[in-house]
């Protein structure tokens, strides 16, 4: 918990050079506590290079080129340390590069966006003797704030003071593990803000597999249920608590064995939407290199899914 991995939660969308393959059975996803961005971005194999691509269809026979998106390049031990994004006309829009200490942990990035001619610069601190770590965040070479993070059980946060211009923030952080140190209670409140609490609370079955996940603050509620099949995630379904206090129905998703997303409904007002389709190709390291996404509109009384966009991902890989 306590390593930072900057950009893990980025959605990744490329096309592979490889040769395409049927998906791999032998593979185990790594669901939570990623040691590192690849397992985060649930990739497999020592990938170097990931090109994104887009295509999106016109009508449901004729479809644009492949826009190029992003391209991210990851160290030899997983993290990444350069991305790049693009617009349609394939100008770079923003840069970011990160650097890492000889431990592997993130020490620094600096970002340029050349839209707003802007650049952001962070910068991490390590202390392993008080168990603490310090960001600082400068904007344009001016600094915009500097957080401290101390950690407790399990590298997992216990506190962090932010300090911006005049104003100093102080949250707390509390948390409760069962046996198998899974956790299952974690409470955040600001000092001196009441309405700031925010509540974790976490269900597992007997293989201390989670099933149940709730994140509560004084405004909403969001659950998420999951279901496993033979050790594997099969599907996750979302819901939102809130002023009426009553389960509202948001998403229902469907993943394959790696836990790629093959289906996915939405609901509003807990009545279904719309719902998406996926359909993969892999390369043999058993990353998919290409990504067909249907839909149907519900709301719409549709009858078929309709052809709507292909991502692909180009992958290189250290030898």
């Amino acid at each position: 918990m306590r390593k930072i991995h900057l950009l893990t939660l980025l959605s990744i969308i490329l096309f592979n050079c490889q040769n395409k393959t049927e998906l791999r059975t032998d593979l185990q996803p790594i669901y939570s506590d990623s040691k590192n961005a690849l397992q985060g971005n649930n990739l497999y194999g020592k990938v170097k290079k990931i090109e994104y691509y887009k295509t999106t269809f016109q009508n449901t026979e004729n479809e644009d080129k492949p826009i190029l998106n992003k391209i991210e390049e990851y160290t030899d031990f997983g993290e990444l340390k350069k991305v790049e994004y693009f617009d349609n006309y394939g100008e770079i829009t923003q840069t970011n590069v990160i650097d890492y200490n000889k431990n592997q942990e993130f020490i620094k990035s600096v970002s340029i966006n050349k839209l707003n001619e802007s650049n952001i610069v962070q910068i991490s601190k390590y202390d392993t003797i008080k168990n603490t770590s310090e960001l600082s965040v400068f904007v344009n070479d001016t600094i915009d704030h500097k957080t401290t993070f101390y950690y407790g059980k399990n590298d997992y946060q216990i506190k962090r003071i932010s300090v911006k211009g005049n104003d100093t923030t102080v949250v707390n952080s509390e948390q409760t593990f069962n046996d198998n140190n899974k956790l299952v209670l974690a409470t955040q409140k600001e000092k001196g803000n009441d309405k700031s609490a925010i509540t974790i609370r976490n269900k597992y079955d007997d293989n201390d597999n989670l099933i149940e996940s709730s994140h509560k603050t004084e405004w909403v509620e969001m659950i998420s249920e999951t279901e496993w099949k033979n050790g594997r995630i099969s599907k996750q379904t979302s819901y939102t608590i809130s002023a009426d206090l009553k389960k509202h129905l948001n998403n229902v998703t469907e993943f394959d064995i790696l836990y790629n997303v093959i289906n996915s409904k939405e609901y509003e007002d807990s009545k279904l939407h719309r719902e998406l389709k996926f359909d993969y190709e892999f390369d043999e390291n058993g990353n998919w290199i290409k990504k067909n996404v249907s839909m149907k509109e519900h709301f719409n009384n549709s009858k078929e899914f309709i052809p709507i966009y292909v991502d692909s991902r180009k992958i290189s890989y250290w030898k």
